[in-house]
Protein backbone atom coordinates (compact mmCIF):
# COMPACT_ATOMS: atom_id res chain seq x y z
CA UNK A 1 0.00 0.00 0.00
CA UNK A 2 2.51 2.54 0.96
CA UNK A 3 4.54 1.48 -2.26
CA UNK A 4 1.32 2.64 -4.42
CA UNK A 5 1.42 6.04 -2.92
CA UNK A 6 5.35 6.36 -2.96
CA UNK A 7 5.03 5.64 -6.80
CA UNK A 8 2.15 8.53 -6.92
CA UNK A 9 4.34 11.16 -5.34
CA UNK A 10 7.12 9.84 -7.44
CA UNK A 11 5.23 10.16 -10.87
CA UNK A 12 3.89 12.94 -9.85
CA UNK A 13 6.90 15.04 -9.22
CA UNK A 14 8.89 13.73 -12.00
CA UNK A 15 5.91 14.20 -14.69
CA UNK A 16 5.43 18.12 -12.79
CA UNK A 17 7.39 20.54 -15.30
CA UNK A 18 5.13 23.38 -14.19
CA UNK A 19 6.35 25.73 -11.53
CA UNK A 20 5.65 25.90 -8.41
CA UNK A 21 3.09 28.62 -7.59
CA UNK A 22 3.91 30.40 -4.13
CA UNK A 23 1.10 29.32 -2.38
CA UNK A 24 -0.11 25.62 -1.41
CA UNK A 25 -3.14 23.88 -2.38
CA UNK A 26 -4.34 20.48 -1.31
CA UNK A 27 -5.93 17.42 -2.88
CA UNK A 28 -7.96 14.38 -1.61
CA UNK A 29 -6.92 11.11 -3.59
CA UNK A 30 -8.66 7.86 -3.13
CA UNK A 31 -6.43 4.98 -3.82
CA UNK A 32 -8.17 1.63 -5.87
CA UNK A 33 -8.57 -0.38 -2.29
CA UNK A 34 -10.49 2.68 -0.59
CA UNK A 35 -7.52 4.08 0.83
CA UNK A 36 -7.42 8.14 0.97
CA UNK A 37 -4.96 10.80 1.74
CA UNK A 38 -4.18 14.38 1.50
CA UNK A 39 -1.80 15.55 -0.70
CA UNK A 40 0.21 18.73 -1.88
CA UNK A 41 0.89 17.76 -5.29
CA UNK A 42 -1.93 18.38 -7.49
CA UNK A 43 -2.74 14.52 -9.32
CA UNK A 44 -2.71 14.46 -12.91
CA UNK A 45 -5.40 11.88 -13.27
CA UNK A 46 -3.00 9.55 -15.54
CA UNK A 47 -1.60 7.47 -12.21
CA UNK A 48 -3.53 3.67 -12.51
CA UNK A 49 -5.64 3.43 -9.22
CA UNK A 50 -6.02 6.82 -8.05
CA UNK A 51 -8.70 9.18 -8.44
CA UNK A 52 -8.78 12.62 -7.34
CA UNK A 53 -12.32 13.27 -5.08
CA UNK A 54 -13.81 16.08 -3.32
CA UNK A 55 -13.37 19.64 -4.33
CA UNK A 56 -10.85 20.99 -7.23
CA UNK A 57 -8.40 21.98 -4.44
CA UNK A 58 -8.13 23.35 -0.85
CA UNK A 59 -6.34 26.01 0.41
CA UNK A 60 -5.57 24.42 3.35
CA UNK A 61 -4.74 20.86 4.51
CA UNK A 62 -7.28 20.68 7.75
CA UNK A 63 -10.03 21.74 5.63
CA UNK A 64 -8.58 18.96 2.99
CA UNK A 65 -8.55 16.41 6.18
CA UNK A 66 -11.98 17.57 7.31
CA UNK A 67 -13.54 16.49 3.61
CA UNK A 68 -11.56 13.41 4.07
CA UNK A 69 -13.55 12.54 7.07
CA UNK A 70 -16.52 12.97 4.93
CA UNK A 71 -16.05 11.55 1.41
CA UNK A 72 -14.17 8.39 2.89
CA UNK A 73 -15.91 7.61 5.83
CA UNK A 74 -13.16 7.67 7.87
CA UNK A 75 -15.65 8.95 11.27
CA UNK A 76 -18.74 7.18 11.44
CA UNK A 77 -21.87 9.63 11.52
CA UNK A 78 -24.51 9.24 14.32
CA UNK A 79 -27.49 7.85 13.80
CA UNK A 80 -30.36 10.07 13.01
CA UNK A 81 -33.63 10.25 14.30
CA UNK A 82 -36.51 10.05 11.72
CA UNK A 83 -39.31 11.73 12.08
CA UNK A 84 -41.22 8.48 13.26
CA UNK A 85 -39.66 8.22 16.44
CA UNK A 86 -37.68 5.36 15.78
CA UNK A 87 -33.79 4.78 17.30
Amino acid sequence: MHKRFSLLAASVILGSSAATPAFASWWIVRSSDETCLVVDIEPTGKEKGIAKIGKDSYPTAEQAEADVKQLCNESKPEPKHDSKGSQ
